[in-house]
């Protein structure tokens, strides 16, 4: 298992000084938005990066709605096609799809429509990405964070209509503690797992905050047959109001992972 982290470039020296393996970033370092020759700049940070980016999130901005009346199909085709593109260039091995705002449903609108357009929307990120070498992970969000889509076992279900290579499945601790979620879920999804975001956990170095199920969690992914990428995320925010370096906090919380890792492994 080898564990990232999502943050900015400026922590990134920081976290590889910790010890973390990847980082994680946000969709939006690709500058989707930007012309060829801003990017052009913009690609020597994944180059020159302190730990090597494999991963991004964020993947759709709000105004891009998957789901609702007013699907704007061309326009996303657009998005994705430079994003997609994009990532292969820098060597991103994974986009994370959660984007509640996107695919958030306008009250009173169907929910089985919504699920159709979701799938019509993962499908033509799965083909994009394919051309690019990168896979697409769609993630459960907590209620909250979005009204639709918010279990594990619902995104198991929807790889398996899609049914494409580039198309997995992203298991997030944090979302599944805030939904109440069985880990159960985490164990039946097996294969279709392509990447995972664990919370901060609630330590000395970090503060006090929710006593997440690690050994649980670390177990259900090990029946999975999970073994691949796990990135830390800082939810509920435990790492915001720590002044840098964070190479200690980081540090500190890494070993805490690894070791629940373990133990989980050989309980």
């Amino acid at each position: 298992m080898r564990f990232g982290i999502c943050a900015g470039w400026e922590r990134l020296s920081e976290a590889a000084e910790a010890g973390f393996d990847f980082a994680e970033i946000g969709v939006r370092e690709l500058m989707p938005d930007a012309d060829e020759t801003a990017f052009a700049s913009a690609k020597k940070k994944f180059s020159s990066a302190s730990l090597p980016v494999e991963a991004a999130n964020c993947f759709l901005p709000g105004t891009l709605n998957v789901t609702g009346p007013t699907v704007d199909t061309a326009a996303l085709r657009r998005y994705m096609d430079i994003v997609f593109r994009r990532a292969g260039e820098v060597g991103l091995a994974v986009i994370v799809f959660g984007s509640g705002g996107a695919r958030r449903l306008p009250e009173g609108f169907p929910v089985e429509r919504g699920w159709e357009q979701l799938d019509d929307a993962a499908r033509m990120a799965a083909e994009i990405a394919d051309r690019h070498g990168v896979t697409i992970v769609m993630e459960p969000l907590r209620d909250g964070a979005c009204n639709f889509f918010l279990r594990v076992d619902q995104g198991a279900a929807m790889v398996d209509r899609v049914a494409h290579p580039r198309l997995k499945l992203l298991a997030d601790l944090f979302h599944m503690h805030e939904n109440a979620e069985p880990l159960q879920n985490v164990a039946a999804a097996g294969g279709r797992l392509a990447h995972i975001h664990l919370a901060t956990p609630a330590i000395p170095e970090t503060g006090e905050g929710a006593a997440y199920d690690f050994p649980g969690f670390f177990a259900a992914l090990q029946a999975a047959g999970y073994d691949g990428r796990v990135s830390l995320e800082d939810n509920p925010k435990l790492l915001q109001g720590h002044e840098p370096p964070l190479t200690s906090v980081y540090g500190a919380v890494l070993a805490y992972l690894k070791r629940q890792h373990s133990e989980s492994a050989t309980a």
